[in-house]
């Protein structure tokens, strides 16, 4: 029975010894996330590629009136996609025209009235200032008297008139003398008389012209002129009130060309609401979802279509930091897929995250180190062939940096 145990016991230590070296060789391989080295110092990661996916909504709700493309479809940027019903869009539109011609009118009625208002009052004030200026010369001239200028041209007038006279006289007394012997008509004698009388009362005026000017403007005749004065500025000041009714003018063509840009606003908004309503699609590419049947009502933001881009297509692998430093932006390296075997693809190093993504080996307490940790590392494709979902397969071995 003692011999029994004893070998039960030894069985059972080499069992455990088993299990230990098992797990150190485990350790020691550091076998984790698909990396793999062989004899020929090949560092090759596995990981599945991915494709750049672009979601396609509508900018605004509606029911969806006809689907052109089913899943599967190849698109090219442009391509319509599907058409929303857009009947009320066009109700709203031919509002919205209505509203801009009317607007329009009210913009043109408002500018007009604008401008005669400023024609009319600028021509007020002009007239008005123009009749301050001669009441305040006239009024000034009544008031300080006549100029030595004016009494000399007045005394001149009459000298004039005089000589005039003179000449008028002797012609009178010939034409009678004529006139008695029969040598001149009635009519001579009575034309001769006529100007002989006018020039007689030209004189006259020119003596009280002359009067006139030496002794001065009469009282009342100032006071007539100060009165000019006070009513021309009257009239300026009436003329300027009119700027007022001009100003009010401006703000209603202001407030018009508000309206009608608001009109306009509103206008090209119904527009860009019937544009949006034909979906087309951003990019070249697959449909490779359709969310959407015809007669379905969709919501703004929503996706309803998924294109993917089958030649932007890249793969993301964990590698760890013993090797991550032997990596650098920009190197090509070779990728291969079970799909072609007996094709060899070229990869270009995209990006290294700087931040860890997490242990790819655990440390043990058995041979007291620390972990080791796997940096995501993105490597650009661009080859339709390899499609989003399949696995492949980086070689980092003996890679280059592309130039």
């Amino acid at each position: 029975m003692m011999k029994s145990n004893f070998s039960l016991a030894k069985n059972r230590k080499s069992i455990y010894f088993l299990i230990l070296v098992l797990i150190y060789s485990l350790v020691l391989s550091g076998c984790s996330n698909g990396a793999k080295t062989n004899a020929s110092n090949s560092y090759l990661i596995d990981g599945v590629v991915e494709n750049q996916e672009v979601d396609v909504s509508s900018k605004l709700p509606g029911r969806i009136e006809t689907v052109k493309v089913k899943e599967g479809d190849t698109v090219k940027a442009g391509q319509v996609l599907a058409y929303m019903e857009i009947k009320e869009l066009q109700d709203k539109e031919k509002q919205a025209e209505a509203a801009v011609e009317a607007a329009q009118a009210q913009y043109n009625n408002a500018k007009d009235t604008y401008q005669l208002q400023q024609k009319v009052n600028d021509a007020d004030i002009q007239a008005a200032q123009a009749a301050l200026d001669q009441a305040t010369a006239q009024y000034n001239k009544v008031k300080n008297g006549a100029r030595s200028q004016e009494i000399e041209q007045a005394k001149a007038k009459l000298d004039e008139a005089k000589a005039a006279l003179d000449v008028a006289e002797k012609s009178y007394q010939r034409t009678s003398q004529l006139f008695e012997a029969g040598a001149a008509s009635q009519q001579t004698l009575d034309e001769v008389k006529a100007k002989y009388q006018a020039a007689s009362d030209d004189v006259h005026y020119a003596e009280e012209a002359l009067s006139l000017i030496q002794e001065g403007a009469q009282p009342e005749d100032i006071k007539a002129a100060a009165a000019a004065v006070e009513q021309a500025k009257a009239a300026i000041m009436k003329a300027e009130a009119g700027k007022l009714q001009t100003a009010i003018a401006g703000d209603a063509v202001k407030m018009a060309e508000a309206n009608l840009n608001a009109a306009k606003a509103a206008l090209d908004e119904v527009k860009a609401n019937i544009e949006d309503a034909t979906i087309k699609a951003p990019c070249d590419g697959i449909i490779t979802v359709k969310n959407v049947e015809e007669g379905e009502i969709v919501s703004a933001g929503t996706p309803i279509f998924t294109i993917q881009q089958p030649k932007d297509n890249w793969v993301n692998v964990k590698v760890k930091e013993t090797q991550v430093g032997k990596i650098k932006v920009g190197q090509k390296v070779k990728v291969t897929s079970a799909d072609f075997p007996k094709e060899v693809f070229t990869g270009v190093v995209e990006s290294i995250n700087e931040k860890p993504d997490y242990a790819a080996q655990r440390s043990t307490n058995e041979r007291d180190d620390k972990d080791i940790v796997a940096y995501n590392v993105k490597v650009r494709l661009n080859n339709e062939k390899l499609k989003a979902g399949m696995s492949v397969t980086v070689d980092f071995s003996g890679s280059k940096e592309e130039k």
